[in-house]
């Protein structure tokens, strides 16, 4: 369950580190908030049309590969572009951010999905691996 709060909070950290950017950073902010809500969207829908397992460890493999691809980025453009404000975006990203939104309100019912399948190995290890992953993006 730890794992599941971790990446919670990793896609919660994701969308704070993108809200906002110095005007020199907002065509790779814009890229970024697109591609972090597409990623989410996937790993969210992709969980709650799950039928089996198997479609919930593609799922959860899916989302971790978009992540591991992501938060490099992420960290890059807060590196790059430290004067950004928390807050601000660039302008016409208003739609981005909301599927962003709506897709992240949506992860907990995603979760509760997964549950129902908690005791595969195969999930719990997709979970773990995913869990892993997350915590290296985090340092």
């Amino acid at each position: 369950m730890k794992q599941i709060y971790q990446i919670m909070a990793a896609v919660c950290l994701s969308a704070v580190l993108v809200c906002g950017c110095g005007s020199d950073g907002s065509s790779q902010a814009k890229s970024i908030i697109k591609t972090q809500a597409s990623v989410t969207e996937d790993y969210v829908n992709g969980l709650l049309d799950a039928k089996n397992a198997d479609e919930v460890i593609e799922t959860i493999e899916d989302y971790t590969q978009g992540m591991k691809k992501l938060i490099p980025q992420l960290r890059e453009f807060q590196e790059k572009f430290p004067e950004y404000q928390q807050g601000k975006m660039p302008k016409g990203m208003e739609e981005e951010m909301d599927r962003l939104k709506e897709a992240s309100e949506k992860i907990p019912q995603a979760m509760m999905k997964i549950t129902a399948y908690m005791m595969d190995p195969k999930v719990q290890a997709a979970m773990q691996q995913m869990g892993e992953q997350m915590s290296k993006s985090d340092q």
